[in-house]
């Protein structure tokens, strides 16, 4: 298992996690290139960028959950519930 912070360094591009095109694009418009980018953001605040729908927030939700991640996140219980 990885630690915490070595997770929080982690570029998204070297992810095992296959992201879809429209991920991609999105961490793209929104310049996240790392897990600490993603982390800066509260959940809540992601649907509020262009682009980001259901599917959108479905693959972020296993892609937390594929890297072990989910502690890294203050709202990602209340989050993963409102689906």
């Amino acid at each position: 298992m990885v630690a915490t912070g070595s997770k929080l360094q982690m570029k998204l591009s070297e992810s095992d996690f296959p992201f879809s095109k429209r991920m991609k694009n999105f961490f793209h418009y929104v310049e996240l290139s790392t897990v600490e980018d993603l982390t800066a953001i509260p959940l809540v605040k992601f649907t509020c960028f262009k682009g980001f729908k259901a599917r959108c927030k479905l693959e972020l939700i296993a892609f937390i959950e594929f890297e072990g991640i989910e502690g890294l996140f203050e709202d990602y219980l209340s989050w993963k519930e409102r689906q």
